[in-house]
């Protein structure tokens, strides 16, 4: 750079030749020069090589958005049809800093920030703080070990991945109705071999729903391991452990959701009866001693042609005072998304998706509210609720993409619930049209 800024330099002040001295002009080129490469040296933040200017070099803004048109059957919760916001959440992304050092050992490869605004999900207007952690990655040079520190997405499963940040690239409208997700406060470690075949996610959070809230005396534990032992095929094992949820005086609430739904003490937040083995029971107590998780998951894809995922998980949850109470829930998930390029090239922004997924206690006897959106209706008498669901997809851009689906519902009920309660369960298909925006 200094040898042509002082050939411009120069160029500009040849008409200055024939009046001074040969040495001064020399001298005064270099002086320029000097000046220049001061004024980069001590404003490295005013230039972006990536076109950007000042702060944008270190920050990302991004943001995700789905409207559409939704309708159904008369209990599908989207009847009368119409026009909604189904979601809309914003992301900030900082780099706070890369090659952190004490002395002349580097600490850690690269720290970093993460906000996401929740403004909209399910067509309700949420207003909230869904992830925001510090990151702390390669700490010791290694990609073994990194950490976050704040409120993430709890990583057990695989569903949690197409919630926050995923949601713009799912191929779906609907969400699987079982799949383990929700957010909490704690720490987050992460880390693989340097191939990135074998890896781990874990956590140590406080175990509650409601944001900063830790009621109980327990702290909630997650292990996700992973491998990829073929290009086309992934597989996790996930587990979690949550300690006392609940207090004499407030009703437990734990912090992971299987779809819509969470560990909370039978009978709350309903006042709809709930039935056990054909009979009407009293709400349960308050507590919950305990709650576990066992799931796995398989992945196989194979580029612009099918990928298919398969998934089962197994969560209990241990009322206090013995196992009146308890409950047991499981799911499980089969998907297939068939994408055009495997048909023809023409056909390559084009994708059909199928799946049938489902979450229940299966036994008659011992119903749980399986869908928060079913409390007034259902109340904790679901048995199982299982759903089919189609779906087209065009993905114009990589960042716009239009979806139709049709999902068909099937509630079971527990025995002895009354005529009007399985009236309710009745008709619960719906379909939706939706345009989804991201970047």
């Amino acid at each position: 750079m200094r040898t042509s800024t002082g050939i411009a330099l120069a160029a500009l002040l040849l008409p200055l030749a024939a009046a001074a001295d040969e040495a001064e002009l020399r001298e005064r080129i270099e002086q320029l020069e000097l000046r220049i490469q001061d004024l980069e040296a001590t404003a490295p933040a005013a230039r972006d090589t990536s076109g950007g200017a000042g702060w944008t070099r270190d920050v990302r803004l991004g943001a995700s958005a789905n409207a559409g048109y939704f309708g159904g059957e008369q209990n599908s919760g989207f009847d009368p049809d119409g026009f909604l916001i189904w979601d809309a959440r914003v992301f900030l992304d900082a780099q706070l800093g890369q090659d952190v050092q004490l002395g002349e050992r580097e600490i850690f490869r690269s720290l970093g920030l993460t906000f996401e605004w929740d403004l909209v999900r399910l067509g309700e207007l949420d207003n909230r703080v869904g992830e925001l952690y510090a990151d702390f990655q390669g700490f010791l040079d290694s990609d073994a070990v990194n950490f976050q520190v704040g409120r993430f997405q709890i990583p057990v499963g695989e569903a949690y991945l197409r919630y926050a940040r995923g949601y713009a690239n799912k191929p779906f409208i609907s969400n699987v109705v079982g799949g383990p997700w929700w957010w909490d406060e704690g720490v987050r470690f992460y880390g693989s071999n340097p191939e990135g075949r074998f890896g781990y996610v874990s956590s140590i959070a406080n175990g509650d729903t409601s944001f900063n809230s830790d009621v109980g005396d327990g702290t909630q534990l997650t292990l996700k391991l992973f491998w990829r032992p073929l290009s086309w095929l992934y597989l996790s094992a996930s587990g979690l452990r949550s300690g006392p949820l609940g207090s004499s005086s407030r009703s437990a609430s734990g912090a992971l959701w299987l779809g819509e739904t969470w560990a909370r003490s039978l009978g709350a937040g309903t006042s709809v009866p709930s039935y056990q083995d054909g009979v009407e029971v009293l709400p349960g107590p308050n507590r919950i001693d305990d709650t576990w998780l066992a799931a796995g998951d398989a992945i196989f894809e194979f580029e612009d042609k099918i990928r298919v995922w398969l998934g089962y998980g197994r969560f209990s949850m241990d009322a206090q005072g013995g196992s009146f109470y308890d409950r047991v829930l499981h799911y499980w998930i089969a998907e297939t998304i068939l994408r055009g390029a495997w048909l023809s090239p023409a056909l390559r922004s084009f994708y059909l998706g199928l799946r049938a997924d489902a979450l229940g206690t299966y036994d008659d006897g011992k119903g749980y509210l399986l869908d928060v959106r079913r409390s007034s209706t259902l109340g904790y008498n679901m048995e199982a609720l299982t759903a089919y669901s189609a779906v087209l997809g065009w993905e114009l851009t990589r960042q716009l993409r239009l979806r139709a689906e049709y999902s068909h519902r099937d509630i079971e009920l527990v025995d002895g619930v009354s005529q009007e309660i399985r009236d309710a369960a009745q008709r619960a298909d719906y379909f939706a049209f939706e345009v989804g925006a991201s970047f």
